[in-house]
């Protein structure tokens, strides 16, 4: 994993993590982490889904997401970084 990808990879963490279990738009994310919408979409489906609650609301198509319950920003962190591990093995 390349080093600014886990980095942005920690600006959406936090950015979830400040707001507080409650559902948070993906563009709302993207504008406070300043990425781009797609950049945000693509790092948390590729590296984020087993952390995060994901619903849409109809029939505007709106991506909602949170973080779950028992996620954090070590414990998501530990995770990436066994991957990375058993990825190059």
């Amino acid at each position: 994993m390349q080093k600014n990808t886990l980095k942005n990879i920690i600006k959406i963490v936090k950015c979830l993590e400040e707001s507080k279990n409650d559902w948070i738009w993906l563009t709302a994310i993207a504008k406070r982490v300043k990425l781009h919408r797609t950049t945000v979409s693509r790092l948390i489906n590729k590296h984020l889904t087993l952390f995060i609650e994901q619903t849409t609301l109809e029939p505007f198509n709106i991506k909602m997401i949170k973080l779950k319950p028992d996620s954090n920003l070590q414990s998501i962190l530990k995770f990436l970084l066994i991957k990375e591990k058993v990825k190059k093995s």
